[in-house]
């Protein structure tokens, strides 16, 4: 009896996954990325800005249900931030001196893996999702300005990871909420997220304090059902 029940169970799960539907897709956006601080180190450097970059990526959503799905996605992004003109300390072996904006900018590469519930019936529906991330840094660098009367570019100069000691994996979550407008076989989808990484990246010097990112992402893209 136990063997048949566990059999019917068996084949009911199998008969979901089959008859869930596979959709794929393109996605772009922009990322408002910084770094989370602790409060202490917060207090002593309250010149950390965000900066301002696109994204872009793809994108897989396993629908189980009407309203429940899984998604996961492979996108290439932007993430660090702006040290302002009144920071002067030596950050990612180049010393800041004052007077000088510097944007770090680091390109990962980052896996979501999503739990996206849907809200409503009709063509247009509401999501929320929420998961973990996986990413890797694969590059580096640093974008110097300065400003008299004017904003002068000082040039950019490229970071060794493995030199300065930054951690390139990096593990995090994600929560946003999103609209999707189904048109048959056809999704167009727009949302916005959080993102807030666990991993302590950089030990800022002097201060002898960690770094995580964070950030807020606007996105919006399209999907076709297979």
């Amino acid at each position: 009896m136990k063997k048949a029940v566990v059999l019917i169970v068996a084949v009911f799960s199998f008969c979901n996954v089959s008859l869930a539907q596979l959709s794929v897709g393109v996605k772009g956006g922009v990322n408002f990325a910084n770094v989370y601080t602790t409060e202490a180190l917060g207090s002593l450097t309250p010149d950390f800005k965000h900066i301002d970059e696109f994204h872009f990526g793809v994108v897989g959503e396993l629908g189980l249900t009407d309203h429940f799905a899984l998604q996961s996605e492979l996108n290439v992004m932007k993430k660090g931030l702006q040290f302002s003109e009144d920071f002067n300390a030596n950050v990612f072996n180049m010393n800041i001196p004052l007077g000088v904006t510097t944007e770090a900018r680091f390109t990962y590469v980052e896996v979501p893996l999503l739990a996206k519930v849907k809200f409503g019936d009709g063509p247009l529906q509401a999501y929320a999702v929420a998961g973990p991330t996986f990413g890797y840094a694969a590059a580096g660098r640093l974008d110097n300005k300065a400003k008299a009367l004017l904003e002068i570019d000082l040039g950019t100069v490229d970071v060794d990871l493995d030199q300065i000691d930054y951690e390139r994996f990096e593990v995090g979550a994600q929560a946003g909420l999103g609209a999707v407008l189904n048109l048959g076989g056809t999704q167009l989808f727009a949302d916005a997220r959080y993102g807030l990484g666990f991993t302590e990246l950089y030990d800022i010097p002097v201060f002898e304090e960690k770094v995580k990112n964070k950030g807020i992402s606007l996105s919006a893209g399209i999907m076709f059902n297979l």
